[in-house]
């Protein structure tokens, strides 16, 4: 399988903080008083460090994820952030596109061309997939070249992860916070995948070999702002991107391509971007928490009965939701059969709990993953209770029904206690599922 992967790709800090050492910094520095202020009133941008720490034990106390907008540079200084952590930050590769695209590579995609904004040498040395090729200009014409043979740029598109545990605590105004879930926030700097830059060499190279190509994974619009230095807004970032959406589309009509939603820090600006974009793709994927937003209800009956009204009105052909405990996916029939979709799935949580349990994906470590992990609890209970309230069938671990002329699947996720780390997991489960999809579409 050929697959392209846009638009964003950056390199990850994943830095493990400490919630004695958010205590001590806090106590400290006497921020205390503003820290609970912006607890009770969050900031929805990070301009300072006080703006990340509240953001951070807000995210922390419900063990939720996240990812924010860093305003400047220098609004949260190394110095500081490296006195928050427990050990040494590791460089990882990031963006919902670079993650897919390594993965892809090492679950056994035959070609895989992401866009790379900033091929600087520290980014196109955390690709590891054998399969990646950068298009670069060369001599006039386009070179496919390995990552390393790809270096164009001096900056680092670099984000911070921070990454926190279950059970730890940080103490702000003799109140205790406590941790429920590991998980992190991402905070970013990056002004070109903000605006959704696409690599000249890229978008020639795509639209001319598009026809080649088996399927495109799209992604990184949540992190469009409203307005830009230069007076632009999202929608002049988006509409050229859309347009060439829309030229694969017309030279492949059977190229197939999966929109990730992400994390949008606008609401206005996630709908118009999801309804201007259903009409170019022909899938679309995001976590529970993206799709509920005010929602409580995170049961899967839930999920599907709100899927399948969200799928009709965006008139694309599957929507799919990941939660930490299973995974739901509505389509039409024609898209994809049941049981081939329910391997698609099983296939992206083998996946996520490779990276789970030993850090990276590919082909090993998500049998091992299989052999080793047990489907999670929750999600197997989520399963029992769609397939009993909708009169589904149990089909390879998963349940499948149809509901007002949808096809529905739900699968459960794979359970481990002591996760490496949850930063990709669900672009890892997302580039699975594509990838054994693609492998299964109909002829």
């Amino acid at each position: 399988m050929n697959v392209i992967c846009c638009c964003n790709v950056n390199i990850d800090s994943v830095c493990a903080v400490g919630g004695a050492k958010i205590t001590e910094y806090i106590e400290k520095n006497n921020l205390s008083t503003e820290i609970k202020h912006l607890v009770e009133n969050p900031p929805n941008r990070i301009n300072s460090i006080s703006d990340l720490l509240a953001i951070l034990l807000i995210h922390m106390e419900k063990g939720t994820g996240g990812e924010f907008l860093v305003e400047t540079p220098d609004a949260i200084p190394e110095s500081v952030i490296r006195s928050l952590l427990t050990d040494e930050p590791v460089l990882r590769l990031g963006g919902n596109a670079g993650i897919a695209a390594d993965v892809l590579s090492n679950l056994g995609a035959s070609l895989v061309i992401p866009n790379v904004a900033c091929p600087s040498r520290k980014q196109v040395d955390l690709f590891s997939g054998e399969m990646i090729r950068i298009p670069v200009y060369k001599d006039g014409d386009i070179s496919l070249l390995n990552p390393g043979d790809a270096v164009s740029c001096e900056e680092d598109a670099l984000h911070y992860v921070f990454d926190f545990k279950k059970g730890d605590k940080v103490i702000l105004c003799d109140r205790t916070i406590s941790v429920p879930n590991n998980n992190r926030i991402i905070a970013t700097y990056d002004p070109k995948n903000i605006s959704l830059y696409m690599d000249d060499a890229f978008m020639e190279y795509s639209l001319a070999h598009i026809k080649e190509m088996d399927g495109a994974l799209i992604s990184g619009f949540h992190l469009l702002r409203n307005t830009y230095p230069d007076g632009s807004t999202y929608i002049d970032c988006l509409q050229p991107i859309l347009d060439h959406l829309k030229r694969w589309k017309s030279v492949n009509p059977d190229l197939r391509i999966h929109f990730e939603s992400g994390d949008f820090l606008d609401g206005g600006i996630a709908d118009f971007i999801i309804s201007r974009i259903s009409d170019v793709v022909d899938s679309i994927g995001m976590n529970e928490e993206e799709f509920l937003k005010d929602d409580a209800d995170t049961s899967a009956r839930n999920i599907i009965e709100r899927s399948v009204k969200s799928i009709d009105e965006l008139g694309i052909s599957r929507l799919c939701i990941h939660t930490r405990d299973f995974i739901v996916s509505v389509f039409d029939p024609a898209y994809m059969d049941a049981r081939s979709e329910i391997d698609a799935l099983n296939f992206g949580a083998s996946a996520s709990g490779a990276l789970a349990i030993a850090g990276h994906a590919n082909i090993t470590s998500s049998h091992a993953a299989i052999m080793n992990l047990q489907p999670n609890d929750a999600g197997v209970r989520e399963c029992s209770s769609v397939q009993e309230y909708f009169h589904g069938e149990h089909v390879n671990g998963g349940v499948h029904l149809q509901l007002n002329g949808y096809s529905v699947c739900v699968a459960p996720s794979l359970h481990c206690e002591s996760p490496v780390t949850t930063v990709g997991m669900g672009d890892t489960m997302t580039a699975g599922v594509f990838l054994r999809e693609l492998e299964h579409r109909p002829a």
